[in-house]
């Protein structure tokens, strides 16, 4: 498997991503942030999870990383779309997601 020159084998960019608010039944506020990268080839299985938190809170954004859990064994070398989907309980001053390692930033639309 090669991964791209930055170091990825999946390539993500904003527009690949949405970010939707909600309440459950409890009044708990979440997100659920969904997108779909390329990956050059099948059988990835791609996560969100919580980033290190900033040096420098940001109190209006969700820090998130994008991890790739490469297939196992020999897999065709063919461009693959791959989706993601994770929720995460957020505060009400959460307006956007920061997706750190991909330099990627989602608003989020109101529930």
């Amino acid at each position: 498997m090669s991964k791209s020159e930055n170091g990825f084998a999946c390539k993500a960019h904003d527009g690949d991503f949405t970010a939707t608010a909600y309440r459950n039944s409890k009044g708990e506020r979440w997100v659920t942030v969904e997108g779909t990268c390329a990956c050059n080839t099948e059988g990835f299985e791609l996560t969100l999870q919580l980033a290190p938190p900033p040096l420098i809170p940001v109190p209006e954004e969700l820090h998130l990383e994008l991890v790739e859990h490469a297939p196992d064994g020999t897999v065709i070398q063919v461009v693959t779309k791959t989706p993601v989907k994770e929720a995460f309980l957020i505060d009400g001053k959460v307006e956007r997601v920061l997706i750190r390692n991909r330099n990627i930033i989602v608003p989020i639309e109101k529930e």
